[in-house]
Order: C-alpha cells, then structure tokens, then sequence
C-alpha cells in the first residue's frame, strides 16, 4: 500500500515535471519538439523572392548562452599587457576600465567586461599598400600572438576608408558568434592602429528545437510594398536579453534597390 503511493506520487511529480518543462521558453534536449509539425504561413512568398537555394534542416537544436562576466583588479592587469610588451606602461584607473600607455601605444582593460581595446597612434610606417589577403594574414598573426581567444573562428575583411578592417568571429556551439566579435584595423600599408577583443567564457542555459529556414521567413515583416529580393542568410548567435541566441539574419534587397537586413530567432520556444 506504502509502496504504491510512493509509486503513484513520484508518477504524479514527473508529470507535473513535465508539463513545467513543455511551459518553459526553454526545454532540455531530450524533451524536443518536432519542427517539421509546425504550420507555416507561406503568404511571405507574396512579399519575398528566393535567390537563394532553400537548405535542409541541419542543425536541430540549439542552446542558449550566459556570457560569464569577470571583474578585473588592477593585480589582473599584467598578464594581458604582457605580450604588448608595455611594462612599463603608465596604467590609469578609469570607473570602467584601466588604462596603460606607453610611447603613443594604448591599451584599455575593462574592469566588468571581458574586453580589451589598443591603440597604436606611433603613426603609419610607409611601405607598401597592401591588398585583403595581406591585411588577414596581418590581422591573424596580431591574434595568435598577442590576444586570447579560441579556434575555430570565421574571418571576413572589408574596408574602413582608406583601411582595412578584419573580423573574427569564434564559435559557439558550431555556430558563428556575431555578438561578440575581434575587429583589428590596419592602415593601407598594414599596420595594426586600433583593436577591439572581447573573450567571454559562456554558461550554457538551455537547448530547445531550431525551427527551419522556411518558419523563419514566414516571421519576416510584410508592412513594406513591392517584394524583397532575398538573396542569402546566415545562422549565427546575437546578442538579446542579456544572452545569446540563434537567429537567422537574412540579407537582400528591396525593388529600388536599398539594401534589406533583418533577424529572426532561430529557436522555437525562447
């Protein structure tokens, strides 16, 4: 008779558990939910053209991200201006960050964020001008050798005016991290003047079903007038509500030929 309750109470428990789970905006892997189920609006085919060849469904699931905030003391400071070589910098203690600068070099570390900003206004060694493969190789070197950071990492180059800007995005959970990205820009004869790096470790909150291509486009504005043509997409992590999710970003362009950006997140119940 005991037995039997205790049976019919812990039956009780992981129901309740369950109808908890299935609430929440977030729900454990092995509690997913089947996305091919979901009804999708396809009127946005009235507001959007497809360039783009559609992908099947890879990715299932996705998880979201907490990124671990430190806070530094002035004790911290030396084993990131170490490979600067600027010990004998002059450090100045800001409200948000320390500051160290040492002949026309300057290097700021947050004191509540896990980023870190440099300078290099010894003004530009001429040379040669350099080309985008240059700058990249450049720009890699520079975080290999000076900045911590994790492979793997996506890189795009592009321009600044006269310079060149490289961005590394690393990965979470095999998706590109948009949110917080290293950006080094150099002059066109390729030395590095500022960068900005930001290296959080993350907390993993939770994992719920990544809806497909198809769900997303269905979510996609349809106040404007003419169709979008919509020519490519990327799945990467943003920044929202204080963490990092999946979103689709979607990119085009509209009939008089603006450029069309816009998000949608990426998973079903968040």
């Amino acid at each position: 008779m005991r037995k039997s309750f205790y049976y019919g109470g812990g039956a009780l428990c992981l129901v309740m558990a369950a109808m908890l789970l299935l609430s929440t905006s977030i729900v454990p892997v092995n509690i997913g939910n089947d996305v091919s189920r979901v009804k999708i609006d396809n009127r946005y085919r009235e507001y959007y053209d497809i360039s783009f060849v559609m992908p099947k469904n890879s990715l299932k699931q996705g998880t979201v991200w907490l990124p671990v905030y430190s806070v530094r003391e002035r004790e911290h400071l030396w084993q990131v201006i170490l490979p600067f070589a600027m010990g004998d910098a002059e450090i100045v203690e800001h409200d948000e960050y320390f500051e160290a600068v040492a002949d026309g070099e300057t290097l700021r570390i947050y004191r509540f964020i896990d980023l870190l900003e440099y300078e290099n206004l010894q003004g530009e060694k001429a040379g040669k001008l350099i080309d985008d493969g240059a700058a990249r190789k450049i720009a890699e070197e520079f975080l290999e050798e000076f900045l911590p950071r994790k492979q793997p990492y996506d890189v795009s180059v592009g321009h600044k005016g006269d310079n060149w800007v490289v961005r590394f995005e690393g990965h979470l959970s095999s998706l590109p991290n948009a949110a917080f990205p290293t950006e080094i820009t150099l002059d066109a004869y390729g030395n590095i003047i500022e960068v900005s790096h930001f290296f959080f470790e993350y907390e993993a909150l939770g994992t719920a079903d990544v809806i497909t291509v198809k769900a997303a486009l269905a979510q996609l504005p349809r106040e404007h007038e003419g169709k979008v043509d919509l020519k490519r997409f990327d799945l990467m992590y943003c920044f929202e509500d204080s963490v990092l999710v999946p979103v689709y970003r979607f990119y085009g362009e509209y009939g008089c030929g603006a450029c069309f950006e816009e998000c949608v997140k990426a998973l079903r119940f968040y």
